[in-house]
């Protein structure tokens, strides 16, 4: 005959129940056992109980489970504790109560520690039992990490050791060159440590480099290494921030990286007005007759922090050439500039391309000879003449409509021209070019057309900049205010949902709208059973979701390309809220007053076991590991039915465990909020007794059924062969 016995645990919440199957055994006067996390121990009188903490000023605590072996009653009467004041007990009942056989009294120990130095330290409890007296008593051990964070700035830099808050200085670093600074984690104390982030925010320039796998662990006398990089692209002080969250804290450090060189700019001067000039762009002359010529200087300034040298300075192309320019080679000091003087005599009409070469960088040289270029433009029907620095005005448009002008060009000059860019300014304003097929050449006499529209993207005035190679123009237009958004209604799922499923919703509108619409979904949850469910999010990710309605359309489209979003309902019952919002795509709102929500309904319902596991085996037991969830957040009861095998019998096939208590607490705990509903229990089953026809008490059981109860029913059976 065998007898059973179970020590249950949900979660990171323990409590003990046994269930006989025959004869039992006399226990000694008491037995101990201690849970550290989620290490649980059986403890001899004068063992050890090891405390290991997250970090220095993080507590730890070690359960001790005192259970009562005698025939009659005990009394714990008192404790005492030496050793360092970072031990401390909780928990001790004053009055200390009888306990009797098989009754267990539970203690916290405390450990706060305040260095990384390991702590020891010892715990006696006296106790009497009818008429002796006696003690026994635990040494206590507590271990925790000390990290200490420094840097090396590469190349031959010292290692800086830098606390939260603190600077982390690169040295100069010279443009397109890499900086390095190597970051060293290393854990002084007694116990290990846990890296759990490592992050930098600030620009591109700056990266992480040789990031170990996270979450890292940093065994004490141990380090881990990374790098950060700086790869400047221009003359700049970046500025970060480098983010480290190791041993229960999170430690901040600025990120400071000078970069170093000379870094020219070059401007052109014309007509006393002077125009920017970046490499590989051109340098425009002025419009020269035939046998004449034109001037323009070109101006270089050292705009870095190093000086720079210019070795060359050459200019190729018919008709240019330089007039005036410094001797080379030549150091250009950071703030000093110099001027060279281009000149151009052409002797045919037309374009004619050169090539200006300073130092490393080069430029186009553009000049005309004999044009004489007119402009106009065509808007609602009526033609305008516009000149250099006019006024274009655009017909008025609904914000998301376009409207069009027809631009002309005439050369009525004695010599043809080349026109190379068409452009408008700034891409958000709403001014755009179409039509303009470049580079074209402009015959003497001929004309080019171009067509030049306009879409609002907001309300009210506009303006912009058309540019036709050197010569500009003022952009003009008006935006007005959309249409009303037409009703919408939900399309999919509706009412009240199953947990864990993943109904698709969608979005119609009751009419088609003229412009593209941009809309979200916000999700809400109202908990039922007051506590929230991370796991209720669209299947994109979040409780926020984008779609859009092309024009001219009225069903939503999702980031899946399709006309449905799917959303996970989670394991706790509430309802769960969705809110549309709509705006155009440049920002304008939408959103109707109050407009109707989507309600969906999780109700409380029975648990449901989704698994059930052997979790290890000896020869005297087993450990099962059951998977479920509650909407209601509640377990009350665990029912298990055991099967022999064939030959063997078992004192009792059906055992029982009241869970409410531990069910609830778990729920209630800090790390159970981000599971919702779903638990995994532990439970642990010894057999004892005789058995006749297999090796051991283990092999007795054939299989076991599982059911878990709560107060709205009981879930569906589930079984595990154990054979």
């Amino acid at each position: 005959m065998l007898r059973l016995s179970s020590f249950f645990r949900a979660g990171l919440l323990t409590g003990l129940c046994a269930v006989a199957f025959g004869q039992t055994t006399t226990p000694a006067n008491f037995a101990f056992r201690v849970q550290a996390g989620l290490e649980i121990q059986s403890l001899s009188d004068n063992g050890t109980i090891n405390i290991p903490a997250a970090g220095i000023g993080t507590a730890a605590g070690a359960t001790l489970s005192v259970t009562y072996r005698g025939t009659g009653t005990a009394t714990i009467a008192g404790y005492e504790i030496s050793g360092g004041s970072e031990f401390s007990l909780q928990g001790f009942p004053v009055p200390p109560p009888n306990i009797a056989s098989g009754q267990t009294l539970t203690f916290t120990i405390r450990y706060l520690p305040s260095s990384g130095v390991r702590a020891v330290g010892r715990i006696n409890f006296s106790f009497q039992e009818g008429t002796r007296i006696g003690t026994f008593g635990f040494s206590l051990t507590g271990v925790a990490p000390d990290l200490v964070y420094n840097y090396v700035a590469q190349p031959a830099g010292n290692s800086t050791v830098v606390s939260g808050g603190e600077t982390i200085a690169f040295g100069p670093t010279l443009l397109n060159e890499i900086g390095t600074v190597n970051m060293v984690i290393t854990n002084r104390g007694s116990g290990s440590g846990l890296v759990s982030g490592v992050s930098l925010t600030g620009p591109s320039t700056l990266a992480l480099a040789g990031v170990p796998f996270l979450p890292a662990t940093v065994e004490a006398g141990g380090d881990i290494r990374f790098s950060i990089r700086f790869s400047p692209t221009q003359l700049e002080t970046a500025a970060g921030q480098l983010r480290l969250e190791a041993a229960g804290r999170v430690a901040v450090f600025n990120v400071q990286a000078p970069a170093s060189g000379p870094l020219y700019s070059y401007e052109t001067i014309r007509d006393g007005s002077s125009t920017i000039v970046q490499p590989g762009q051109a340098m425009l002359f002025p419009d020269v007759n035939l046998n004449d010529k034109a001037s323009i200087v070109v101006r270089v300034r050292n705009n870095g922090n190093a000086d720079g040298s210019i070795a060359a300075i050459s200019v190729l192309g018919t008709g240019f050439q330089l007039t005036d320019q410094p001797f080379v080679p030549l150091t250009v000091t950071p703030g000093s500039s110099f001027n060279l003087t281009l000149t151009f005599s052409p002797t045919t009409g037309g374009r004619t391309a050169g090539r200006l070469r300073i130092g490393d960088h080069s430029f186009e040289l553009s000049a005309n000879a004999g044009p004489n270029l007119a402009f106009s433009y065509v808007s609602s029907g009526v033609s305008f003449i516009v000149n250099n620095n006019g006024n274009v005005v655009l017909p008025a448009a609904t914000v998301g409509t376009t409207t069009t002008a027809r631009f002309t060009i005439t050369n009525s000059g004695t010599a043809a021209t080349a026109i190379n860019t068409i452009g408008t300014s700034a891409a958000d304003s709403g001014f755009s070019v179409s039509n303009a097929a470049l580079p074209a050449t402009l015959e003497p006499g001929a004309s080019y057309s171009f067509d030049l529209s306009f879409k609002p993207t907001a309300l009210g005035n506009t303006t912009g900049t058309l540019r036709i190679d050197s010569v500009t123009f003022n952009l003009l237009g008006a935006g007005s205010q959309p249409p009303p958004l037409p009703e919408f209604s939900y399309q999919g799922a509706t009412g009240v949902q199953e947990p864990q499923t993943q109904p698709a919703v969608g979005l119609t509108l009751a009419a088609p709208y003229p412009i593209p619409v941009a809309g979200a979904f916000t999700l809400a949850f109202n908990s039922e059973v007051f506590a929230n469910d991370p796991a209720v999010q669209f299947s994109t990710g979040g409780r926020t979701v984008t779609f859009t309605i092309p024009a001219n359309s009225t069903e939503a489209v999702f980031p899946n390309n399709t006309n449905r979003i799917r959303m996970q309902t989670g394991t706790v019952a509430g309802t769960i809220t969705l809110t549309p919002s709509f705006s155009t795509e440049s920002g304008i709102n939408l959103t109707p007053n109050a407009p109707p929500s989507l309600s969906l309904t999780v109700t409380q319902s029975a648990p449901r076991v989704l698994g059930v596991q052997l979790g290890g085996r000896t020869a005297s037991g087993f450990t099962l590991l059951i998977t479920g969830f509650s909407t209601s957040r509640s377990v009350t009861q665990m029912d298990f039915q055991f099967t022999p095998v064939a030959g063997e019998t078992l004192e009792a096939a059906t055992v029982t465990l009241n869970t409410e208590a531990s069910f609830s607490a778990w729920f209630q705990s800090a790390p159970a909020q981000q599971f919702g509903g779903q638990f995994t229990a532990t439970i642990p089953f010894t057999l004892q007794g005789d058995v006749r026809n297999v090796g051991n008490a283990a092999e007795a059981v054939q299989s076991v059924s599982v059911t878990i109860t709560n107060r709205q029913g009981v879930s569906t059976a589930r079984s595990l062969e154990l054979k």
